[in-house]
């Protein structure tokens, strides 16, 4: 069979995985529900959120059973927290180590031997749960979660259909497996990675986008959310907002860039070197300029960027009642923790620094956001980067000196102009209906019927 690549559902194509995932077992059209698992590794919070989405949308179906499972309830908790207590301290100090075990896996070649072997491995001590799910459709967003099942399909259940919901805009080696019937993807231009990597058993393609949290994808006004939004959160009609995100780990270096940000005329702070410091002229000559950073789950750099408000003291002129002038200091400089007001606050600011996670990406992208990217991961995060950067035209900055540059001339250019641009890239780079996607597909091809 060739390749199947598509935007859509074109019913000649959804005739043919029907026929080859469930008229081969007769025992899975019975009446009773279709037991739908979906299956990520919490290695980063991206591929959590993708699979949290999609598991809500898919609950709307009729006739399903949606499970969420984790790979690591395979074996004792105590493992899973030293791997990802190792995980993250190998990207904070020796990201160079990371970036090698992830260009040599994605080499193919011995790595590949190293995958079969932690797939069996991690399939033997999860293969009780599976079981007990006894799934007929899964959705898996990690490489894995998807490794493990296409071991299980071909050891256990060939009538099994497998999804892989790709959170990234590359596509590492590790996600091809044989016994994946379809990949849902962020962009067409994508499918070459996988087509150069799978054997003769060739899955179908879908590019649908990475799928993002039902907050991020309803229509709005730009123009009139924005005005209510500055109202509510107290911004300055004019008002140049700086949106710092580093994702749930708060991995963005936001310490680094808000020391560098310091306006001009406020005390030094400890360990800050002229040689390091961004022009700090760019937080007083922006108009309004604010800042908002937040820090996920990170609750140590929230407490350490707190200590920074000081600093970011301005004097800012306000009538009083009896119409004379007086003056009040407020902090140019917020800082949150972990928030469910991310999709306002993207589509209020007027820009977002953030780091190239795919998901934050796909969530940027769904809100239109003028996205700069600083310092991001090594692997997948700079893979990502390379490529929103050449497809969508995003911004980078490698330094503070290009941030800074890059913030003055967003800065400069007129709010109208800004909203039209938001709107415009919104719609040309913004899946918003990645997850309604899906599940049409799911529902075309297993005949259920969605729940109103």
């Amino acid at each position: 069979m060739a390749i199947s690549i598509q935007h859509g559902f074109p019913e000649g194509n959804l005739r043919h995985l029907q026929k080859r995932h469930n008229m081969d077992n007769l025992i899975r059209t019975e009446t009773g529900k279709k037991k739908i698992l979906i299956l990520s590794a919490p290695i980063g919070s991206g591929h959590r959120m993708a699979a949290e989405a999609i598991g809500e949308a898919l609950s709307r179906l009729g006739n399903t059973d949606v499970v969420q499972g984790n790979i690591f309830h395979f074996f004792p908790s105590i493992l899973g927290t030293i791997f990802l207590r190792t995980y993250e301290k190998i990207l904070k100090f020796c990201p160079c180590l990371y970036a090698f075990t992830y260009r040599w896996g994605n080499q193919g070649g011995t790595s590949l031997g190293m995958r079969s072997l932690i797939n069996t491995v991690l399939l033997r001590l999860g293969k009780s749960y599976i079981d007990g799910v006894q799934p007929d459709i899964v959705f898996s967003t990690h490489a894995t979660s998807t490794g493990i099942m296409s071991l299980y399909k071909e050891k256990y259940d060939p009538n099994l259909w497998l999804g892989v919901i790709v959170t990234d805009f590359t596509v590492h080696r590790w996600l091809v497996c044989k016994g994946v019937d379809a990949y849902f993807l962020a962009d067409g231009k994508l499918f070459s990675q996988i087509k150069d990597k799978i054997g003769n058993k060739k899955p179908s393609l879908y590019a649908f986008g990475i799928p993002v949290r039902r907050d991020f994808s309803e229509e709005v006004d730009i123009t009139l959310l924005r005005k209510k939004l500055r109202e509510e959160f107290g911004w300055e009609e004019d008002a140049f907002v700086c949106l710092l995100a580093g994702g749930g780990g708060g991995m963005l270096p936001m310490e680094t860039i808000l020391r560098q940000m310091v306006p001009s005329g406020t005390e030094s702070i400890a360990n800050l070197n002229d040689s390091d410091q961004l022009d700090k002229k760019l937080t007083t000559e922006i108009k309004h300029f604010r800042l908002i950073a937040v820090t996920g789950h990170n609750e140590a750099l929230q407490r350490r960027l707190r200590s920074l408000e000081t600093s970011f003291f301005m004097t800012r002129e306000q009538d009083n009642i009896a119409g004379t002038l007086n003056y009040r200091r407020e902090s140019s400089l917020a800082v949150l923790g972990f928030t469910d007001q991310m999709p306002r606050l993207m589509r209020g600011a007027d820009v977002v620094i953030t780091k190239a996670g795919g998901v934050s990406l796909a969530e940027c992208l769904a809100c239109g956001a003028h996205i700069v990217l600083y310092d991001p991961l090594p692997g997948q995060e700079q893979a990502n980067s390379i490529f929103v950067q050449r497809e969508y035209g995003v911004e980078s900055a490698a330094d503070a000196g290009q941030l800074a540059d890059v913030l003055r001339r967003i800065a400069a250019v007129p709010v109208e102009e800004r909203l039209q641009l938001q709107e415009d890239r919104q719609k040309a780079f913004g899946h918003p209906d990645a997850m309604d996607k899906i599940v049409e597909f799911t529902n075309n091809l297993f005949k259920l019927n969605v729940e109103k």
